[in-house]
């Protein structure tokens, strides 16, 4: 068993699933059944694990150059936008430029432009150059926005509107601001379904300010780490089954259905295994990490094909490197 991750290091270690169930597909394409289900549920965790400990060091051939498919550290707080709003003291500025970070889909020299230049900086930019990594979001936007000025004009407004949401007597989840801030949005700005951008943008806050959003709360999963947690713990798919409601007292985001409360028992299961690599923020490292397994899988079974790259660049700062390479690194993880 790899437990250190150090045993990873410069191995061109390619992570197979031999033994498995021929993928099936539904009328939609997607996999309808279990790929891992002749492994004991033991080897499926540790096979877990051993994708996390090596999506750290990106030796792994799939994990090795695309930084476009598997685009984060282990944990979410060792990023460097996340280093940069660590340093930001104007509330204000800080919900702002998360925001365009998060609707350029994490577009890093559009952030750079705004972050150096201001509004203008950013515009002129976007005369030559694209203001996003893709325009993951359009579905949401209303009919006919040209997301480049919506990105110049709006989100400092939304900014100066929902800056008050940080003057709690007590620290915000992640869910209750991405819900705050998306209920806002869709009210005042046409939106029909904004959840998703917004629960990136918690994640990134609450890493980088602890002292305002719990960067330790829950964070509902998204489509893939649903199938990845499928796959993973067998039994029902439950993308589409879980409910949840905000307590508006607390800000704690309740499971209401017995779907619920399975993944929550499923998060606590890994946030609670002795071989886990993960070890601080669980809820967002989890979903995270079980959505990347879940493309890794799928592309090993040739139901799902590699994100076209992107310029390194688009992403992060040049001299910034997505693996840990140190040592010192390898015992704190």
């Amino acid at each position: 068993m790899q437990n250190d991750l150090t045993d990873f290091m410069g191995m061109e270690n390619k992570i197979i699933y031999e033994n498995t169930n021929d993928p099936v597909l539904n009328k939609s394409g997607k996999v309808s059944n279990l790929l891992l289900e002749p492994w004991p549920f033991e080897q499926r965790i540790e096979k877990f694990f051993d994708f996390c400990r090596a999506y750290d060091v990106r030796e792994e051939e799939l994990l090795k150059e695309n930084p476009q498919q598997f685009s984060h550290r282990l944990h979410w707080d060792e990023m460097p936008f996340v280093d940069e709003m660590k340093e930001e003291k104007d509330l204000e500025k800080l919900l702002h430029h998360t925001i365009v970070w998060s609707f350029s889909n994490e577009h890093w020299l559009t952030f750079r432009a705004l972050r150096d230049h201001g509004i203008d900086g950013m515009r002129n930019r976007f005369e030559k150059e694209r203001h996003a990594r893709s325009d993951l979001f359009q579905i949401y936007y209303p009919k006919n926005t040209i997301v480049k000025d919506w990105l110049c004009e709006v989100p400092q407004q939304i900014a100066k509107d929902c800056v008050s949401f940080f003057k709690s007597d007590r620290r915000l989840t992640m869910m209750e601001l991405a819900t705050l801030l998306e209920r806002h949005t869709k009210k005042h700005y046409g939106f029909r379904n904004v959840m998703y951008p917004y629960k990136n943008l918690s994640r990134h806050i609450a890493m980088a300010r602890p002292d305002l959003v719990d960067p330790e709360s829950w964070v509902t999963p998204g489509t893939l780490s649903f199938y990845g947690l499928w796959q993973l713990f067998g039994g029902k798919n439950l993308f589409g089954k879980t409910k949840f409601e905000l307590d508006e007292s607390t800000g704690a985001y309740v499971p209401i259905n017995s779907f619920a409360e399975e993944l929550m028992n499923q998060f606590s299961y890994i946030a609670e295994h002795a071989d886990n690599p993960m070890k601080r923020q669980y809820n967002i490292n989890i979903e995270d990490k079980a959505c990347m397994w879940c493309k890794h899988l799928f592309i090993r079974h040739g139901v799902k094909s590699t994100t076209k790259k992107i310029p390194y660049e688009w992403i992060y700062p040049k001299n910034f490197s997505l693996k840990k390479h140190v040592l010192s690194d390898a015992k704190t993880v």
